[in-house]
């Protein structure tokens, strides 16, 4: 009896030392992110271990030379390139530590031509909806991202899925999110 005991505690304790072990964010590096077809990518270079101090550059691809078309003080590891001619930037902030989201955290923001079109924070999208999800140490708003599509014409969104089940449909002309009741 006292060996199943024994045995019952040391696998418990072993499960939260995995637990909290794959709690842990990674550390910040050097990353490139293409654009669906290739002719745009983005590198982010962080200018620390962990958070968002970094530089982020857009460059088209050419035949002998790739040319410098925007460029972002900030790191993200988490980026997408697409919208009409490749040219919209997507960034997802970090894996924010804490439980709860803050003013001061950012979910993702919507960039062009080296500036935001609109950057909006965990707090602000979890009062549209977006749920919490949270782990021993860190939280997200996002379930899953569903990419890049086009309603009609040239009119472009990003969408993404709040962990309550909520679609976000992001209209990339604006930065906006579009009531897709308008559709």
């Amino acid at each position: 009896m006292m060996k199943a005991i024994t045995f019952s505690v040391l696998t418990f304790l072993i499960s939260l030392c995995v637990v909290a072990i794959a709690d842990r964010e990674a550390a910040n590096r050097p990353v490139v992110r293409s654009s669906e077809h290739g002719a745009v990518y983005a590198k982010s270079v962080p200018d620390e271990s962990y958070g968002q101090k970094g530089k982020t550059r857009v460059f088209i691809v050419g035949a002998d030379r790739d040319t410098l078309i925007s460029e972002y003080d900030w790191y993200a590891w988490e980026l997408y390139i697409g919208g009409s001619g490749d040219l919209t930037l997507i960034r997802f902030g970090p894996w924010h530590r804490g439980h709860e989201p803050k003013e001061t955290h950012l979910a993702l923001g919507i960039y062009r031509n080296g500036k935001p079109l609109r950057e909006y924070t965990t707090l602000e999208l979890k009062k549209l909806g977006s749920g919490v999800s949270a782990s021993d140490s860190h939280y997200t708003i996002f379930k899953r991202r569903i990419g890049f599509r086009w309603l009609k014409g040239d009119d472009y969104v990003y969408e993404v899925e709040g962990v309550s089940g909520k679609v976000f449909t992001f209209d990339l002309n604006t930065g906006a999110v579009v009531d897709k009741t308008t559709e």
